[in-house]
């Protein structure tokens, strides 16, 4: 039987809100390289699961 995977809505809109910004930055910065920004995302997402897991 599958664990029920339960969603955090706050930490969701939290995470997506920082994406949105890190790529408008990046757009007009061009501080990072395509494989950076998906990284950088990456460990955002992982460093958000983190949080929830170890709560």
């Amino acid at each position: 039987m599958m664990e029920e995977i339960k969603i955090d809505d706050k930490a969701i809109e939290r995470l997506k809100r920082t994406i949105i910004r890190q790529e408008i930055t990046n757009l007009k910065t061009r501080t990072m390289t395509e494989s950076q920004m998906v990284n950088w995302i990456k460990s955002k997402i992982e460093e958000e699961a983190q949080c929830y897991f170890n709560r």
